[in-house]
């Protein structure tokens, strides 16, 4: 019988969805094929040595072309869709088409049957004559990669998954495309692309070359373009090995892939691949972790009496008569709007050491009649509400105030389309904005908007809001309390307790002192946070750092986090512990930049965010010192930076392995955890052996079952681990009746394969 090389078709399930109607439930096939010579009543197993060789085919006749290919012995290729050898008691199983059907061969024996639905299939052959040794070769004809577990470390994705390319899918004429990217397995959105990997074959590339007028680079492909192999006719590997930031660690993610074989005119090969499954690997997803307060030294940061300048901005909307600048009586908000603002000036004018420093005042007519006119208008109506807004305030305290030159101007009908575009009024306001682009005469734009047949009703109702007054005032605090008169202010005061009167930072440092409830002292430090803002010597506006610090430790207790509240704290491009220095000609002010204290509390909240790449950064710039060594490397480990195997450098191999060995240490649990996180035998047997030391737990128990699954490979069921599956899935079902969370971590898990899984919810296991 002449060699035949076979080669195995594997089903590429559902890519394109006009198949998926088109597609055949696959199925388990079992059963024995055993040796029964002419002659004999009574079938036995085959003699050691002989090889009885199962192949399935998904269609009857495609079984048949092979049999017919297999009785003429004319050699070539033999296309099959899955394989089996059968056990030496002759037991075998297969993965077939349940219209499908196999081919029994042995020797020179070959025998078809028919699936047809069945489940167990047995034959009986003779064996009695001698074969040719047949040499297989498998060569899967239809590309599609084996989906791998996905690993996270750190923020990032890791993948690595391998294809192999056929022979003759290349050609020196060809250029394959692959576009990996990242799907979010919850929603089934696209969260990003990973860089194409491009292979031109020698002709593509001579063509592409001239194509692109002999510059390469005008090829937007050209960066990508593997330089180190070029395409062709023969079988090869393409690799994907790569890791990329994901918006969330702890959401599950796919990665797939559009991949094209393309000559010059059109595709000669489409697909979308699937690299990785919907299951994660976490190597550190039972890290546990906390870390010391870090607290400033209050007393370096006692505040004393001093003037507090405030900036204070609001914008009114005033109401005023058509063509006069009299508000409008018959509009209550005119009314409760200036009595706001008017009661606002008075607490200021009459209190405890608070005095009214400048006032600027603007306002803004709507750009409808002529824009001259309109002007005009907007200038008396702000005189008047000017009038109007300080009538209050005694005349010998208004002298004393720096007013700012009033300030007038007219709408836009851009500002128009804003609101009609703020009211899902697009198409009117994109007509608006035609006629802006046309005209730029205001009078001509007016005049051209005003015969717009929506002008009367839509437009018009909305110009009210653009007559506004806005204001500007600034003032300075200056009061000195005792602490009991203080507390005492802030237990009974009702114009502190609802706002309308502010602490100074002085008084804020002895409430600081005295507010022990942890509820209430919270909403204390967020009081202080935002009522004490001010603006640095380059014009930013920064919290005092003692109210944010405070803060920030107040969630961190709680276990929650807000990276917002030390940030405007922190310069990433500056060392930790700077100070700059600022003289205004009158006093020298020293500013605190990147504290390290502050860079400690932001690094904590950035791990409780989950963006430990930002926590690693922070985690450079911090001293090494024995205050931040738990923190910087548990920072470190948790972005990945422990694994010393892979590391560049021996410098950076011995700051890994310090990293590894820190986190190791910190607990018996952690030490189970970066031991399971090398994946290797060694550190294995380590984690067994330690997890003997523990309470069993669910945790721990589900630590075992991982390392039970590694140790014994139970990644596809098999008649040879029927019962190692069976003993796991006894495992797997203590833990979950211990903790049900475990089972959903379990099936997130890229430590345990869907199969596992699969095989656990059916249950047949319970049966032994």
């Amino acid at each position: 019988m002449k060699n035949f090389i076979i080669t195995s078709a594997v089903c590429i399930a559902m890519i394109l969805s006009s198949a998926s109607s088109m597609a055949q439930q696959i199925t388990i096939v079992s059963g024995k094929v055993l040796n029964l010579p002419e002659g004999e009543k009574k079938p036995r197993p085959f003699p050691m040595g002989e090889t009885v060789r199962i192949f399935a085919f998904n269609t009857v006749a495609s079984a048949r072309d092979a049999l017919k290919a297999l009785e003429t012995g004319g050699g070539g290729t033999l296309l099959f869709d899955a394989d089996a050898v059968a056990g030496a008691d002759g037991y075998y199983e297969i993965r077939v088409a349940e219209n499908g059907a196999l081919i029994f061969n042995v020797q020179m024996k070959n025998e078809l049957r028919e699936v047809n639905y069945k489940q167990e299939i047995n034959a009986n052959i003779d064996g009695g004559i001698a074969l040719e040794e047949v040499e297989v070769v498998a060569e899967n004809p239809n590309p599609q990669p084996r989906p791998v577990a996905g690993k996270i470390v750190g923020n990032k994705l890791i993948v690595n998954n391998s294809v192999a390319i056929p022979s003759n899918y290349g050609a020196p004429n060809r250029r394959l495309i692959m576009q990996p990217y990242i799907m979010d397995c919850t929603t089934e959105e696209i969260v990003s692309y990973m860089d194409p990997t491009v292979m031109d074959g020698p002709e593509y590339g001579l063509t592409q070359d001239r194509r692109m007028a002999y510059d390469i680079r005008n090829d937007k492909l050209a960066p990508y373009i593997n330089t180190r192999r070029q395409l062709d006719a023969t079988r090869f590997n393409l690799d994907i090995n790569d890791s990329v930031p994901v918006p969330d660690p702890r959401r599950i993610y796919s990665v797939l892939s559009k991949v094209i074989i393309a000559d010059y005119t059109h595709p000669t090969y489409e697909a979308e691949w699937k690299m990785t499954t919907c299951k994660i690997k976490r190597p550190l997803q039972f890290l546990e972790f906390s870390f010391p307060d870090f607290e400033l030294d209050p007393d370096k940061y006692k505040e004393t009496p001093r003037r507090e300048r405030r900036n204070t901005a609001g914008n009114i909307s005033l109401t005023f008569l058509v063509g006069k600048a009299e508000l409008d009586p018959a509009d209550s908000a005119n009314v409760v709007q200036m009595n706001k603002l008017q009661e606002d000036l008075m607490n200021i004018v009459n209190g405890e050491g608070t005095t009214l420093k400048e006032f600027k005042i603007t306002g803004v007519s709507s750009p409808e009649g002529r824009y001259a006119s309109n002007l005009a208008l907007a200038k008396q109506r702000t005189a008047f509400a000017l009038r109007k807004i300080t009538s209050v305030i005694p005349a010998a305290k208004w002298s004393r105030v720096y007013k700012h030159p009033t300030e007038t101007r007219v709408a836009t009908w851009n500002e128009v389309a804003d609101l009609l575009e703020r009211d899902s009024l697009t198409a009117e306001a994109r007509e608006i904005r035609e006629i802006i682009g046309k005209y730029k005469n205001p009078d001509a734009q007016f005049a051209a908007v005003s015969r717009l047949p929506y002008y009367s009703t839509i437009i018009k109702e909305r110009l009210p809001k653009l007559r506004t007054v806005q204001y500007e005032y600034k003032h300075e605090i200056f009061r000195e309390l005792n602490p009991d008169e203080i507390l005492d202010k802030y237990l009974h005061d009702p114009q502190y307790a609802d706002g309308k009167k502010s602490f100074t930072r002085y008084e804020y440092w002895h409430l600081f002192r005295m507010i022990k409830d942890p509820e209430e002292a919270e909403k204390l430090y967020r009081r202080a946070y935002r009522e004490t803002m001010a603006y640095d010597t380059k014009g930013k506006e920064k919290p005092w750092i003692l109210a944010a610090n405070n803060l920030a430790i107040a969630l961190l207790r709680r276990d929650t986090f807000d990276v917002e509240i030390l940030k405007p704290l922190i310069d990433l491009k500056r060392k930790v512990n700077m100070v700059d220095s600022f003289n205004d000609g009158i006093s020298i002010t020293k500013t605190e930049v990147n504290p390290e204290t502050i860079v400690a509390n932001q690094l904590a909240m950035y791990i409780r965010a989950y963006n430990f790449e930002e926590a690693s950064i922070l985690a450079d710039k911090l001293p090494d010192t024995e205050r931040f060594q738990m923190i910087k490397a548990f920072a470190n480990c948790l972005g990945g930076y422990y694994d010393y195997r892979g590391a560049a450098t021996v410098k950076e191999g011995e700051e890994r392995k310090k990293v590894f060995k820190l986190v190791k240490e910190s607990s018996p649990l952690n030490n189970i955890v970066m031991c399971m996180a090398m994946e290797t035998d060694n550190y294995n047997k380590e984690a067994q052996k330690a997890l003997e030391e523990l309470p069993e737990t669910a945790m721990t128990k589900y630590m075992k079952l991982v390392i039970y699954i590694r140790e014994k490979k139970l990644y596809e069921w098999s008649y040879d681990n029927a019962l190692d599956f069976d003993e796991a899935c006894k495992k797997l079902e203590e833990i979950v009746k211990l903790d049900e969370k475990y089972y959903k971590i379990a099936v997130n898990d890229g430590e345990i394969s869907k199969e596992f899984m699969e095989y656990y919810d059916q249950g047949d296991w319970k049966l032994y």
